[in-house]
């Protein structure tokens, strides 16, 4: 059961995402939904079943993106890794350091490119600090939302 809430749970997430991208792009900026998917299980269940729903994540991201296939996988799988070990060392299921663990991820994902890039030879053009903030705030937001709404569900 768990599985198929992930999977659907991924889907939804690549079905908003690419909406939002076509529909709305001013808001799609504010918001990485796939690594608010990856936050929740992060929190939500073991590491190992977390770094799985992070690379599946980041695999998706990648297909739908057509970025180097593997590198949002990574990114992904290390944002889990770090979350599932954060969150079971500490109290995060209250709304404030769920929204601070957010921000931090949005503000790690960027990072974790810049570093993958440079490891491979490729430039990378680091988002401005107006911009990390835009999506920390958007990502903080929108994941207090999605975990209300993850709640509530059956």
């Amino acid at each position: 059961m768990r599985i198929a809430r992930g999977a659907l749970a991924l889907g939804a997430a690549a079905l908003a995402q690419v909406l939002l991208s076509s529909y709305l792009p001013a808001l799609a900026r504010f918001c990485d939904l796939f690594t608010i998917v990856v936050v929740y299980y992060g929190l939500t269940s073991r590491p190992p079943a977390a770094m799985v729903m992070g690379t599946s994540a980041g695999l998706v991201e990648d297909s739908l993106l057509g970025a180097i296939l593997g590198l949002n996988g990574f990114k992904k799988t290390l944002i889990a890794y770090l979350v599932g070990s954060a969150g079971s060392l500490f109290m995060l299921n209250q709304a404030i350091p769920r929204f601070g663990i957010l921000f931090v991820a949005s503000l790690l994902d960027p990072l974790a490119e810049l570093a993958l890039s440079v490891a491979m030879g490729q430039g990378f053009n680091f988002p401005g600090a107006w911009d990390l903030l835009r999506r920390g705030l958007g990502n903080g937001v929108f994941g207090l939302l999605f975990f209300w709404v993850a709640a509530r569900l059956p």
